[in-house]
């Protein structure tokens, strides 16, 4: 479409006049074919014709299609009208109809909202005309989940993981070490696309805060997880505690099992002797 029937068409709404831009009356104008919006946030498709008659009459239809292809809103004899699905109660004309601006509004708009639309113009006893866009919903990460695997001793390897479960486009993760250290990572340390960072050869001073930031162009979150790096000599002193603790613990259910045995049997003995 040409720029100029565009800002014509804005000024002569603007002036009050009642007229409209005597532009390309065979199709649906639209100054965007492709528009981007972030999932929630409210958006406009902008659609106008130009009209060679009485438009009091002509009925215009919006439909969509994505998985499959449903009505969206639309203005017949008079009277607005709306599809019973989701888009009900979350769109509607920009302006009051008729009018030759045919653009509408939508709110609150979901990823599901991502697909073609169609601007239908029925003209009585003429042709009808036509126009279509593409929306794209974007979504933001949702808050992503670190996670770390291996042994975190000195000279070991670890992996941590960051994965965020919904995002569009595909988020990209960078992991940072926090302050007093700050670091940031590089390939093929790092992994953006799946979120992993490698750290081999572990040292003490490697000890500390990783954070890891999931974005896209839709906005960003991010999680953390404290790495404490051990020698192995505590590893092992911390695993002979735990092992201690658990068979102290067995000790304890034992006794308590042969002191209720004991009791229950010199019971028993009592009232024999009392027979």
């Amino acid at each position: 479409m040409e720029i100029g029937c565009w800002n014509q068409l804005i000024q002569l709404q603007l002036s009050g006049s009642g007229d409209w831009a005597p532009c390309d009356t065979r199709k649906v104008e639209m100054p965007s074919r492709e528009m981007e919006v972030v999932k929630g946030q409210m958006v406009v498709l902008q659609a106008w014709y130009s009209p060679s008659s009485d438009i009091s009459q002509n009925t215009v239809i919006w439909h969509f299609t994505g998985n499959d292809s449903k009505q969206v809103i639309n203005f017949s004899s008079g009277k607005v009208g709306h599809g019973q699905n989701e888009f009900t109660n979350r769109v509607g004309f920009s302006v009051a109809m008729p009018s030759a601006n045919l653009s509408i509004y939508i709110n609150n708009t979901q990823e599901m909202d991502s697909g073609l639309y169609f601007c239908h113009v029925i003209v009585p006893g003429g042709h009808g005309i036509s126009g279509e866009l593409r929306l794209n919903v974007k979504v933001p990460p949702s808050p992503p989940l670190c996670s770390m695997t291996g042994n975190p001793v000195v000279k070991g390897n670890v992996t941590l993981s960051c994965q965020s479960s919904q995002g569009k486009p595909a988020p990209q993760y960078k992991w940072t070490k926090a302050a007093p250290t700050s670091e940031v990572f590089f390939s093929p340390m790092q992994n953006e696309r799946h979120g992993t960072l490698r750290l081999s050869n572990l040292t003490k001073g490697m000890s500390g805060k990783y954070i890891c930031r999931a974005s896209n162009t839709a906005g960003s979150d991010s999680c953390s997880i404290n790495l404490e790096v051990i020698t192995s000599s505590n590893a092992g002193m911390i695993a002979a505690t735990t092992l201690g603790s658990v068979v102290g613990l067995v000790a304890m259910v034992l006794i308590l099992i042969f002191i209720l045995k004991r009791r229950q049997d010199t019971e028993e003995e009592m009232a024999n002797e009392i027979k």
